[in-house]
């Protein structure tokens, strides 16, 4: 009789360390952007989140705008009370002007973030290609987006000639741009520029492929400490942090106009029927969100102003060890 022949145990093709080892490898850039999105989203929740940086663009829109097209910009207080709305002119306008608004979303800002944590965490690149490539990201995120803001004129006046010159929305092309640009194609141009990075590492031969992203990367934290000596980035980072901090400490404690919102904010009460009111019966809805706004910033500027230096001044590099001279 033919031995009966042993069925092999089936073995799993892959461990459940493999498998975790592939889920990190494949989804830590999708769950970090997500986790960068929701801080994002709370640190920008107030109106005007980067007015300073906001007023600054915005006094540089209406500078080179005017140098472009003689007396076509001006610059206003918008209604947030921040100095960064811009009115265009042009005969061709509906009552000859059209008005738009430097938000915190037409900075750059969120474009800056997202593209810097794709290339804070692209494997096999050193930590110096990284902040010097992030640098360099900046400057080019910034240019883009200043073209943007100069294109909305001509978009506006083009969409106002001929046949509908003069007629109520006409500069409707310049806002569909706008909002194209933010919705969808900003993102397709930080992609591009993101793969174009890599590329070019690539054939510079400054990418190291036999680091891949693993668990053990996750041990590093074992060896957090303080630095013993500080870089120039987190000497630059400890400065900003403390301009922004004192930023948010002037804007809470110093500012006249603020303590005056403040002021009326804390004799502000709801009431069911009138909604917000002071102690003598008139509205003080205005000076609540007012103040709320600026607490809000204040808050947040003291929030991450510690992060940073947090950041700045600790480090999971381990120790290096002695050399055989010291132990001798």
């Amino acid at each position: 009789m033919r031995a009966k022949r042993k069925t092999p145990t089936p073995k799993d093709d892959l461990s459940w360390n493999e498998v975790g080892e592939m889920a990190y490898g494949y989804l830590r850039i999708p769950f970090a952007l997500i986790f960068v999105e929701l801080i994002y989203w709370w640190a920008t929740d107030t109106t005007n989140s980067f007015e300073p940086y906001q007023a600054g663009v915005a006094v540089l829109w209406e500078s080179i705008g005017n140098l472009i097209w003689p007396n076509s910009f001006d610059l206003v207080w918008h209604d947030t009370s921040a100095l960064t709305q811009i009115n265009m002119h042009n005969k061709l306008f509906p009552g000859g002007e059209v008005s738009v608004f430097v938000s915190d979303e037409c900075v750059g800002m969120h474009e800056i973030v997202f593209l810097g944590v794709l290339m804070m965490l692209t494997p096999g690149v050193s930590n110096k290609i990284r902040i010097r490539s992030i640098a360099g990201m900046v400057i080019i995120v910034q240019a883009l987006n200043f073209i943007r803001l100069m294109v909305l004129y001509p978009l506006a006046v083009s969409g106002c000639e001929g046949d509908m010159a003069n007629m109520k929305g006409c500069e409707a092309p310049m806002h569909e741009f706008h909002e194209f640009i933010l919705s969808s194609g900003f993102l397709a141009v930080l992609v591009f520029i993101w793969l174009g990075w890599y590329y070019v590492l690539m054939r510079k031969g400054l990418v190291d492929r036999s680091k891949q992203p693993s668990l053990a990367d996750l041990e590093q934290f074992k060896h957090l400490r303080l630095r013993e000596k500080l870089p120039n980035t987190s000497k630059f980072a400890i400065v900003f942090s403390l301009l922004l901090a004192t930023w948010g400490t002037w804007s809470y404690a110093i500012d006249d106009e603020n303590l005056e919102w403040k002021a009326s904010a804390k004799n502000c009460e709801w009431n069911d029927n009138l909604g917000w009111i002071d102690s003598d019966g008139n509205d003080c809805t205005n000076s609540k969100e007012k103040w709320e706004e600026v607490e809000g910033r204040s808050v947040r500027s003291w929030v991450f102003g510690a992060i940073f230096i947090a950041l700045s001044v600790f480090t999971t590099e381990p120790l290096l060890a002695t050399t055989a001279n010291e132990e001798e």
